[in-house]
């Protein structure tokens, strides 16, 4: 019973949340409040071009139409999708997790060059859609307001922090935006996934625009792609959890999943096709108040700023080596001094686990409460500082029925520092040239 417990807990805390961030919102009648309770978004990038899907669920205080803000780096092609593909997204996701647990616009009327362009207008269900190109910023704002008087029921009023944001957004030079009508009323609707494609050199998710809203939003993306993840030119990285591990996929694979998006990873000849063999599927996360969303998501593959920082360690080669921040790690308990030649404890052969220890007593991370690892300190004597507790739980597979298990540790030590000792991260290059997805810890003694 317990394991089934388990299995339970991880596959919910696994399954995909639901977000509500990706686009500003401005209600055709002033006070009235928008709700997006349900918003899920696939991503696809190959290093040159990323498709865009967005699926909401949105509703009101009252009866009203909305439009959405969606800035973009270049101009899109924007289409019906289904919620389907992201449907078989999650089908991978799934199937990896149980498989390691059991296995009209803006016009204007001055002389001056005018302040947008449309671009593309095109009705997909419920949404009226624009594609408009920002010509002149100084009349862009003005230009969005009488497109909402012309639109609307009233006088609409755009916060003051959505059109900074706009102009933040265009003076980094995002130069073309999506304009969404859609009428929402206080009934939960789901409505039509939308696809864009564009061009850019960045795997690129809005965030920032999103920050005039208020709020906790959890925000779930699948990031498909065959490019190394490598600088996050916006929101850092720690801001981000990866739910669960990466997904190898096959061409049947992607097909399956979306014929555009198999297209986006598949070299055209004249003669032949070429696939990409190394594409991944990512499941991600990211959680915070929407007024702290200060810059995008923005990855890119560019690896030769990571290369001044590679050492080698136990023959492993590691680039973009880093420190790790607050070190030592903080703690409410009382902390105590042991000293002691570090040793290593291990598991039984039915739950095989292994553990640096002093005095008896295996080490734990105070910061991430799990085992230490890569501490290559055995035979030395060595101070650690931290607390003590009587056990700790790690989670393993059983090996027979290959269900999860909470196995208990007893008599263990929270480190909060290795005296003489720095915990560093850093991205490991594996022999073919890859690089790995998450970032691997290790400790290098002080020199």
């Amino acid at each position: 019973m317990k394991k089934i417990i388990l299995l339970l807990l991880i596959f919910l805390l696994l399954l995909p949340a639901a977000a509500s961030a990706d686009r500003g919102s401005i209600p055709y009648i002033p006070g009235v409040r928008i709700f997006e309770p349900s918003q899920d978004a696939l991503i696809a990038w190959n290093g040159e071009e990323e498709i865009l899907i967005l699926a909401t669920e949105l509703y009101a205080s009252e009866k009203t139409k909305i439009l959405q803000v969606l800035p973009l780096p270049s101009e899109p092609e924007v289409k019906k999708s289904s919620r389907d593909v992201l449907r078989r997204a999650n089908e991978f996701v799934m199937q990896k997790i149980f498989d390691d647990l059991r296995q009209p616009v803006l016009r204007n009327d001055m002389p001056e060059t005018p302040a947008a362009e449309i671009k593309e207008e095109v009705v997909i269900g419920s949404h009226d859609i624009l594609v408009v190109e920002v010509l002149n910023q100084n009349y862009f704002v003005n230009w969005v307001n009488n497109y909402l008087k012309e639109k609307g029921e009233k006088a609409p009023q755009i916060p003051e922090t959505l059109k900074e944001t706009i102009n933040n957004y265009i003076n980094r030079g995002y130069n073309y935006f999506v304009f969404d009508t859609i009428e929402v009323s206080p009934d939960p609707e789901m409505n039509e996934a939308i696809s864009y494609t564009f061009k850019t050199d960045k795997l690129y998710y809005p965030l920032e625009i999103t920050k005039s809203d208020h709020g906790v939003s959890e925000i779930s993306l699948f990031i498909l792609t065959d490019q190394n993840l490598i600088n996050y030119n916006g929101i850092e990285k720690d801001r981000i959890i990866e739910r669960t591990p990466a997904v190898e996929l096959s061409i049947v694979d992607l097909a399956y999943i979306s014929e555009d998006i198999d297209d986006l990873f598949t070299e055209k000849s004249d003669d032949f096709l070429i696939a990409s063999s190394n594409t991944r599927l990512l499941n991600w996360s990211i959680k915070d108040n929407l007024a702290n969303f200060n810059s995008d998501l923005l990855v890119d593959s560019k690896i030769e700023g990571l290369l001044k920082n590679e050492i080698i360690y136990q023959g492993t080669t590691f680039i973009d080596v880093q420190a790790e921040k607050n070190y030592p790690y903080s703690s409410e308990k009382e902390i105590e001094t042991i000293s002691g030649v570090a040793e290593m404890r291990m598991g039984s052969r039915m739950h095989p686990w292994l553990a640096r220890s002093i005095n008896g007593k295996a080490l734990f991370s105070a910061r991430t409460n799990k085992i230490i690892t890569n501490f290559d300190a055995e035979g030395q004597k060595i101070t650690v500082k931290g607390y003590s507790s009587k056990e700790a739980h790690i989670a393993m597979r059983d090996p027979i029925d290959k269900m999860p298990v909470l196995i208990s540790i007893r008599d263990v030590f929270y480190v909060t520092e290795i005296v003489g000792w720095t915990p560093y991260n850093g991205i490991v290059v594996s022999s073919d040239g890859k690089l790995n997805d998450e970032r691997t810890h290790f400790w290098l003694k002080d020199k």
